[in-house]
């Protein structure tokens, strides 16, 4: 509804919602690809919705933080001495969506990745569990030993740790990104948390 026009001169008709449904119905219907609105390169400046019209690329907040990057204490310590990326893109991953585990060809345990050299300091091969321990939680997850991995940087892949139904009942692959990351520990200005920065420790299941 904010770009009416648009999405009329794309072919689709109705008045308030009606114009919605007709866009909505277009898009089940479509065998691949919907033109969902139609505009010329000269209506999109109008659509800047600054004072002058200029897009503004010095943010001064943002230049702000990027200035103090330089000085700012590690996140890791003696407790969590790695630095977990929670949330990795993979192939055969998504956000929140439930897959058949036999679709992924790769990768099917949601394998949390560390370098050879924390492997071994770790006392973990390839294949072996480990245990993945931050502020917020813990999780129990199979070892991927990775070359391209940096030394002190783990990584588990996002969309795991959710409960698929199978006829013996459910059944749950890998760890939930949400499980081992704090909602307190966020980005001031847009509010999202650290995902990418936890601080975390691995132990050998066992231990």
């Amino acid at each position: 509804m904010t770009f009416e026009k648009s999405v009329r001169r794309a072919g689709f008709t109705g008045d308030g919602v009606a114009l919605g449904e007709s866009l909505f119905e277009g898009i089940v219907a479509g065998h691949s690809g919907v033109t969902f609105t139609v505009d010329e390169w000269d209506e999109q400046w109008s659509r800047i919705a600054t004072s002058d019209g200029l897009i503004h690329l010095a943010i001064p907040e943002l230049l702000t933080e990027l200035s103090e990057l330089a000085s700012e204490p590690p996140i890791t310590n003696d407790e969590y001495p790695f630095v977990l990326s929670a949330g990795e893109r993979r192939s055969f991953t998504a956000n929140t969506i439930i897959r058949d585990t036999s679709w992924r060809k790769r990768d099917p345990a949601g394998a949390l990745r560390l370098s050879p050299l924390d492997a071994e300091r770790v006392g973990v091969a390839d294949g072996a569990m480990v245990r993945v321990v931050t502020a917020r939680g813990s999780a129990e997850v199979s070892v991927e030993v990775n070359t391209a991995m940096h030394e002190g940087h783990i990584s588990l892949p996002n969309g795991m740790g959710l409960d698929e139904p199978t006829d013996s009942g459910l059944f749950r692959t890998g760890a939930s990104p949400n499980d081992l990351t704090a909602s307190g520990d966020r980005d001031w200005i847009a509010g999202t948390p650290w995902h990418k920065s936890v601080p975390a420790r691995l132990e050998p299941v066992g231990s």
